[in-house]
This record gives structure tokens, C-alpha cells and sequence, in this order.
């Protein structure tokens, strides 16, 4: 099977098991908060639902351009606004544009080849340094949403450890 195919695949897997273990709770739950420094899982779906569409956009440019530099901070304006904007978004709504947005990155990386994820390009932050497009989907798309969904499932035990005291 194809590396696109493989990613496509693990991210529709994640974007099904987030939307169906959050479909099942109630909104008093979804919109719980651990703790202040915590998100609540309202936060982390509005999160997903923008990073899903960002890294996607950000691959398909870098790889059209044959490389440039890549990639954001954890202060960029879109990703602090979507968990700042969740209080005034429905649940429905936000699961609606997750699978929206994971149909858009299906499309897209639909559209790409293996040889083209062999494209390396230097990320803006110098940690990361010069990756491959590979590292782009591993790292920001199919781990980062896998690790999305045991931060929701971390939420959940949180919210039953509490009801419970």
C-alpha cells in the first residue's frame, strides 16, 4: 500500500474514533474543563478542526512550490483563536467542520504521490529544522490527532475521577 494511502487511512481512522467517542456525551461533559490550564474537549475539537485544514494546506503549498519554508508556532493567530472562539460554537457545528475538513486533507492528499513526500523543506521554527513532507503528516496530522484523541480520553477519566469524589 502507498505511504499516502497508509496516512490517508490512520487519519480517517482518528477523525472517526474522535467523533464517535465525543458523539456519545453531553455537552456539560464535552465543554468540562480539567483544569484552567487545560483544554476541554470542546477546545480540543475546535483545534482539530483547524489543524486539520491548516496542515493540509500547508503541505499541498510547500509541495506545489517545490519547497519553501514551513510550518507555525504555538502562538499563531488561527490556533489560538479556534480554542478561544469554542465557548461560541455549538457541538454539532464543530463536529460537522472536523468532517468537513478531514474530507478536504482526504481529497488533498488523495491528489499526491510518495515521491512527493520526499520533499524536504526547513520548518520556521529551527528545532524542527530542514524534514521531509513525510515528517509534516506523521508529526503534525495522523500522531498529532491520535494524540488529540487520548487527550480527550484523558479528559473523560478526569470527568469521572471528579464526578466521583
Amino acid at each position: 500500500m502507498p505511504l499516502i494511502e497508509q496516512y490517508r487511512q490512520e487519519m480517517k481512522e482518528t477523525v472517526e474514533k474522535i467523533v464517535q467517542k465525543v458523539s456519545s456525551l453531553t455537552e456539560d461533559v464535552i465543554r468540562w474543563k480539567p483544569s484552567a490550564d487545560e483544554w476541554s474537549i470542546m477546545e480540543i475539537l475546535c483545534h482539530v478542526e483547524e489543524v486539520i485544514g491548516y496542515w493540509t494546506r500547508e503541505l499541498v503549498r510547500v509541495i506545489q512550490v517545490g519547497g519553501s519554508e514551513w510550518g507555525r508556532g504555538l502562538n499563531d493567530e488561527a490556533r489560538l483563536a479556534a480554542v478561544r472562539e469554542a465557548d461560541s460554537r455549538t457541538v454539532s457545528e464543530v463536529i460537522h467542520g472536523i468532517e468537513k475538513a478531514a474530507k478536504f486533507a482526504d481529497e488533498q492528499l488523495g491528489r499526491l504521490r510518495d515521491d512527493q513526500l520526499s520533499l524536504e523543506a526547513p520548518h520556521r521554527n529551527p528545532k524542527f529544522g530542514v524534514k521531509p513532507m513525510t515528517f509534516l503528516v506523521e508529526h503534525f496530522l495522523t500522531e498529532h490527532l491520535a494524540g488529540h484523541l487520548r487527550q480527550i480520553e484523558r479528559n473523560l477519566v478526569k470527568h469521572e475521577a471528579a464526578q466521583s469524589k
